[in-house]
């Protein structure tokens, strides 16, 4: 009988189809890749270059929490990993967890050494895992596989020596190695505070995330209130449901009522906790 009647109600449907929507980043910065000049489209020219072209790069992903600078660096690694599944190696960090050099170093050698299948020593020095770590960037080159180092919350990692983005770095140097460093960091001005050995062999390229404009923020709303067409639900609900969208859309009240809700935080993040709270009150 729980099955007959949810199939009777086309609007538990919408509500549950709305809800997974809101909670994959995945859906919600989808239309991101669409445009050539999106920050998706750059970040994925650069990492895909560095896999076809065999040579090594460095990227700061910059913006306020909430602009979406993991959600869009996931979809392009998501995506990066569909296309060479053979040639790409991710090792993840947070200055949160891995702040202290000899730890991130030593997380690194464990995630390759898991990646790899090799045996992980726990009692390493941090010189014995910066030789590993070299040793492994030059065998990856040679067979052509790409490691790409994701440092969230990369200006913690800035702070006392930098040892490990000083080793990181200037293992990259060599010809043999292929590899991405990826730092993401709600500081702007991240780069300013990396020592003059570090900023040298840096390579300087930054994608700023900026609170979306009202259109782009009126499609973002479009994109994942919108029901599809070629659903379960009945073609006549989708329709009235979409048009009824589209007039709030379009009214100026509602209008200002999100200008008013964005004017203290305009960013993604802040858009995506409005539309849970809507959808939660949805009729």
């Amino acid at each position: 009988m729980g099955r007959e009647k949810e199939k009777e109600n086309p609007s538990q449907k919408a509500l549950n189809l709305l809800r997974t929507r809101l909670s994959n980043p995945n859906f919600v910065f989808k239309p991101l890749s669409d445009s050539p000049d999106s920050n998706y489209s750059k970040l994925k020219f650069i990492i895909s270059s560095s896999i076809t072209e065999a040579c090594n790069n460095s990227i700061l992903l910059l913006g306020p929490r909430g602009s979406g600078k993991v959600a869009v660096l996931e979809l392009v690694l998501s995506d990066l990993l569909q296309q060479y599944p053979e040639a790409i190696s991710v090792i993840r960090l947070n200055g949160l967890l891995h702040g202290d050099d000899n730890c991130a170093l030593k997380e690194i050698a464990r995630q390759l050494c898991m990646e790899h299948q090799l045996l992980f020593s726990k009692v390493a020095s941090f010189d014995d895992n910066s030789q590993f770590l070299i040793a492994m960037l030059r065998e990856c080159g040679l067979a052509h596989k790409t490691i790409i180092f994701v440092l969230d919350e990369f200006d913690l990692f800035a702070q006392a020596k930098q040892r490990l983005l000083y080793s990181l770095l200037d293992a990259m140097q060599s010809v043999t190695s292929q590899a991405v460093v990826i730092g993401v960091s709600c500081r702007l001005d991240v780069d300013q505070l990396l020592e003059k050995r570090v900023r040298s062999r840096f390579s300087h390229r930054k994608l700023l995330f900026l609170p979306p404009s009202k259109e782009d923020t009126e499609r973002f709303l479009e994109h994942i209130l919108s029901l599809p067409k070629d659903s379960s639900l009945p073609h006549s609900y989708t329709v009235e449901f979409n048009g009824r969208l589209k007039n709030v859309l379009a009214d100026e009240r509602f209008k200002e009522l999100i200008n008013t809700y964005l004017s203290f935080n305009s960013t993604i993040g802040q858009l995506m906790r409005f539309l849970f709270q809507a959808v939660s009150y949805m009729d």
